[in-house]
């Protein structure tokens, strides 16, 4: 039971560590794909 607790907290704790970057990974992905245009623009 002990180390089913501890193997619990252990994957608990990481997603709680990577969860920000999990979420700035998925922003870039959409701001990038916001930047680019369409066509090209004309001067």
């Amino acid at each position: 039971m002990k180390t089913i607790s501890t193997f619990i907290l252990l994957i608990y704790w990481s997603l709680i560590i990577l969860a920000p970057v999990l979420a700035k990974n998925i922003n870039q992905e959409n701001k990038v794909k916001l930047i680019k245009p369409v066509k090209k623009p004309r001067f």
